[in-house]
């Protein structure tokens, strides 16, 4: 699935602001613009389900500087099922777009085949297979590297 906007806001000043509440698990990442004629503060966090203290809060932006008329992207972060995602700014003229890609069970195209032979390589011993899985223990990816092989 495509890149989706999962929350829009435009706080008032200094006031933290719920901007999404996740009803499913995604990668996702915050943009802070000032619309303002000096630098300014931007602050965005992730308050995990059934967190009760600031101390359990996952902070992705916290008094990030925000150059006047420009904006910053944070690094990318996952959000659960049941997460919230706040931001605050020291001035009313900071917007935040948070923006993310579901994260749903995939697999491997019907027309895709698996490769037993490997060109160059006479040991699969040398092969590794990297997996990861979600929450329901589906297979979501699987990966097959060559470590240090070269023809």
């Amino acid at each position: 699935m495509a890149v989706q906007r999962l929350g829009i806001s435009n706080p008032a000043l200094n006031t933290s602001t719920l901007i999404f509440t996740a009803t499913a698990s995604y990668m996702a990442s915050v943009i802070a613009t000032n619309k303002d004629t000096t630098a300014k503060k931007a602050r965005a966090w992730v308050v995990p389900s059934g967190a009760t203290l600031a101390s359990q809060y996952g902070y992705i932006l916290y008094d990030v500087d925000v150059p006047a008329y420009n904006s910053i992207e944070s690094h990318r972060f996952a959000v659960q099922n049941g997460d919230t995602v706040y931001v605050r700014a020291d001035t009313a003229n900071m917007s935040f777009s948070l923006n993310g890609i579901y994260d749903s069970t995939a697999s491997f195209d019907s027309h895709l085949t698996q490769t037993t032979n490997v060109h160059g390589i006479a040991d699969t011993s040398q092969l590794v297979t990297v997996s990861t899985t979600n929450s329901l223990n589906n297979r979501l990816i699987a990966i097959e590297l060559g470590l240090g092989i070269f023809d």
